[in-house]
């Protein structure tokens, strides 16, 4: 059985929860409601996470992230609260999957367990980092919803040591 799970999932869960409470920072600017959508080879891209980079981190100190649903959108959230403040921002989107999971018998339980697994990059490297993204975007904060297509190239595997 092949079994795929985005690691970046669970990364971002982590994140989002912290170990801060949900009161809404007094700093945290204004949100506007921000949708993206991301395909690879013109399919639509689920469970990669994206984050905006802020262009000028002076005047943005709050990242937007989110995790691409099945249809390849994502809504932007900033510190758990959906929208993203004003600014120009890199688009920096990334997926690693586990995969080539072996399972063993756990005697006891009578289950298979797995084991062992190894980790995959998905996306291409360019598109996961601030420095080499090409995608940006820019929240005016004049649009009732901002909503933008991002593709991140060929389909790829390549095993992360």
């Amino acid at each position: 059985m092949r079994k795929i799970i985005s690691i970046t999932l669970l990364v971002f869960i982590t994140s989002m929860i912290g170990c801060r409470d949900k009161s809404r920072p007094g700093d945290l600017p204004a949100l506007y409601p921000c949708t993206i959508t991301i395909t690879q080879e013109g399919k639509l891209l689920e469970g990669a996470a994206v984050t905006f980079e802020p262009i000028d981190s002076s005047s943005v100190k709050y990242r937007a992230t989110a995790i691409t649903g099945v249809d390849g959108s994502a809504t932007m959230n900033t510190y758990g609260f959906s929208g993203v403040p004003i600014g120009k921002y890199k688009v920096v989107i990334a997926k690693i999957i586990q995969d080539d999971i072996e399972y063993k018998l756990n005697e006891s339980t009578g289950k298979n367990e797995p084991v062992s697994y190894k980790r995959y990059r998905t996306v291409e490297p360019q598109f996961s980092s601030a420095e080499t993204t090409p995608h940006e975007i820019e929240i005016t904060g004049k649009e009732k919803k901002a909503e933008h297509i991002f593709d991140v190239g060929k389909a790829m595997k390549t095993l992360i040591p």
